[in-house]
């Protein structure tokens, strides 16, 4: 398998949303060539974006409840 280049990598981070310090982070221990660093960051980065997800998905949850009361409400109305 072929190693990314230094700017397929950059635009992976990218594209998945880390931020310039992040990236900036990731590609120092690129350079000093610390597998396990970059491992360890892309964990971490990885977590705090589940965490984002997770959160995003309990906001979708309580959505989702209000609009199952409304149309409950609206069944019961046509009764």
């Amino acid at each position: 398998m072929a190693r990314l280049t230094r700017d397929e990598i950059i635009q992976i981070l990218e594209d998945a949303g880390c931020t310039t310090a992040f990236i900036d982070q990731y590609l120092e221990t690129l350079d000093e060539g610390t597998t396990k660093e970059q491992l360890r960051l892309l964990i971490g980065q990885r977590c705090r974006q589940l965490e984002c997800v997770h959160t995003e998905q309990k906001k979708l949850d309580c959505i989702d409840y209000l609009r199952y009361q409304l149309q409950k409400e609206q069944e019961q109305k046509k009764k």
